[in-house]
């Protein structure tokens, strides 16, 4: 046992000595200098200390290489994200160092296997984010959303204009562990989309979730939309070359610090200014406006907006139905219906499924 042990903690030692920049590099981003530290361009609040640690300061994550593994590049266990640093470096299981230089070759994008039904999706994003199950089976028939199978992962998936899959990501329905990981080979010029030719106006987001709570709270389901999975605007650039009936943009990001400064811009250290979204886009000639600017103020009275703390659609959509549940609660009634019985909704919700799996 003792052996074991130690073994362990070496492997571990060995495996935060793997770069932080080079590993970013493998899984596809792009890190950047920023003084003494690093940025990735593709998530502008992460940053690369020491070459060895890191945090996303726009929701206070970080650590190690291995948490960054767990966090970006869809590994479900310490272990196995602790093998692919030790893979990365060239060093052995048994811990016999192999000092030859190889490259290691990424793997070609494959989304995963689609789980038999989907109910632990529809149970997190219903229970857990609140959405509704007109919504989540949606964006199932849209062919974006699925439960994957080993993890029971929502996979959100992004398509090119000849609808081939081209982008996925993958969110935990586990409350109790949060989870958020690329597919490996995916292509980051890629976002999830949902594209209507009768509209020329396309709704940019940070996260698929937000996308689906925002047409929620407004009942759109006919505007072009993209989740960029990021702040930066790789996707955008992409969505705009392939569609060009698009003519409006309407930021959707974020009220937080990273969002705002994405859409109106950044002054940087050495005193010059990065141009935001806006700025970018209205230049290029597209009408352009910023949604997200006094959302809160059209949804939520002033008791609540004093009360309210969230950053995102989704936890203003969590607010608002947890709000209306309590205001309900306290007018004495004895029962709280559903929509559809369970029998009724789990065959329709195999149908949904059924549907999905054929887009």
């Amino acid at each position: 046992m003792t052996n074991y042990l130690e073994e362990y903690a070496t492997r571990i030692t060995k495996a935060k000595e793997t770069s932080m920049v080079e590993l970013s590099k493998m899984l596809g981003f792009t890190p950047v200098r920023a003084g003494r530290c690093y940025t990735l361009k593709e998530h502008d609040s992460v940053r690369i200390y020491n070459d060895r640690t890191w945090c996303r300061w726009s929701d206070k994550t970080g650590g190690s290489q291995i948490d960054f593994l767990m966090t970006f590049g869809n590994c479900g266990s310490i272990g196995e994200a602790v093998n692919r640093l030790l893979d990365l470096q060239g060093i052995r299981l048994n811990m016999v160092i192999q000092r030859e230089e190889k490259v290691k070759e990424q793997k070609p994008f494959e989304l995963p296997p689609k789980a038999e039904n989907y109910k632990r999706m529809f149970a997190y994003l219903m229970q857990v984010r609140k959405l509704s199950y007109d919504t989540v089976s949606f964006c199932v028939r849209q062919g974006i959303l699925y439960e994957e199978a080993l993890h029971h992962n929502c996979v959100f998936v992004g398509k090119d204009k000849d609808g081939v899959p081209r982008h996925a990501t993958c969110r935990g329905t586990n409350t109790y562990r949060k989870f958020v990981g690329d597919v490996e080979g995916n292509n980051k010029n890629y976002g999830v989309n949902i594209i209507h030719q009768a509209s020329d106006e396309v709704k940019v987001f940070e996260a698929a979730i937000d996308m689906m709570s925002y047409m929620e709270l407004t009942g759109d389901y006919t505007s072009n939309k993209l989740v960029l999975g990021m702040t930066a605007d790789n996707p955008l650039e992409q969505l705009l070359k392939d569609w060009k009936h698009i003519k409006k943009i309407s930021f959707c990001l974020d009220w937080d610090k990273a969002g705002r400064e994405a859409v109106y811009g950044k002054e940087r250290a050495d005193g010059s200014r990065r141009k935001g979204l806006l700025e970018k886009y209205k230049e290029k000639g597209y009408l352009v406006r910023d949604i997200s600017k006094g959302y809160t103020e059209r949804h939520l009275n002033l008791e609540m907006q004093k009360e309210f703390k969230g950053k995102d659609y989704n936890e203003l959509l969590v607010y608002k139905k947890l709000k209306m549940l309590k205001e309900f609660r306290e007018k004495n009634c004895d029962e709280l219906f559903m929509y559809k019985d369970g029998k009724s909704q789990e065959l329709e919700q195999n149908r949904v499924v059924q549907e999905g799996r054929r887009r």
